[in-house]
């Protein structure tokens, strides 16, 4: 009787769990917050696996910091907002955290973007970024000044460009200002001639060494 009651309850466990995951699924799959090629792109172990990419973010993915898109770092996410509890971070913030005020990563300011580019009250200012990034006419913060960047940059950029994602790509190795009032040359001779603050992941480690993503993350924890 033991061990029919144990079965039992471990496939009701297993059938919330799946529950939850389709759940979980047709939430992110609506969204607009997740960017298939990139995760493919950055995950090639689950091309190879022929994995569905929103489940295996899921079940696996944002426990092992990848990305669903540029702007979410879900192990940053979780570490600021949810104490390291086993909540899918994307789901959370889709939920309630971005209502909340929650950021999805260090550089890029919901409050701010929704109230500059006079969003409508209900409408994601990250789904919103998202679906228009590559037309060149938002920016992600307030520290990154488009037109300047565009101004210096926009021949090698290219149109249909993410502006921000070319500074993220480029930003470290050529210490690429991102505004008139932002010397990142100088600031990487004076504020990172020290140890880089702890990454979890590969793309963060990478984000930290552009100076003003490393001068926003420090501005984050209030150094």
């Amino acid at each position: 009787m033991a061990k029919l009651l144990w079965q039992w309850r471990r496939a009701a466990l297993s059938l919330a769990a799946q529950a939850i995951l389709r759940r979980e699924r047709r939430l992110i799959a609506g969204s607009g917050l997740f960017d298939e090629s990139l995760y493919l792109f950055e995950a090639p172990d689950v091309m190879r696996e022929e994995a569905e990419p929103i489940e295996h973010f899921c079940r696996f993915g944002w426990r092992e910091g990848r990305r669903p898109n540029l702007y979410f770092d879900p192990l940053w996410y979780r570490d600021r907002y949810l104490e390291g509890t086993g909540r899918n971070p994307l789901v959370h913030y889709l939920t309630s955290g971005e209502a909340a005020g929650c950021w999805p990563v260090c550089y890029f300011d919901p409050h701010w973007y929704a109230r500059t580019y006079r969003l409508p009250r209900r409408a994601s200012p990250l789904a919103h970024y998202l679906a228009h990034r590559r037309s060149q006419l938002f920016a992600p913060n307030p520290d990154f000044d488009l037109a300047f960047y565009l101004e210096r940059y926009g021949a090698e950029i290219g149109p249909n460009r993410d502006p921000f994602a070319h500074h993220l790509r480029f930003g470290a190795a050529r210490d690429l200002d991102p505004s008139p009032h932002f010397d990142a040359a100088r600031y990487r001779r004076t504020m990172m001639a020290g140890p880089p603050p702890e990454a979890r992941t590969p793309w963060a480690e990478a984000d930290l060494r552009v100076p003003l993503v490393h001068a926003l993350a420090a501005k984050e924890r209030g150094v």
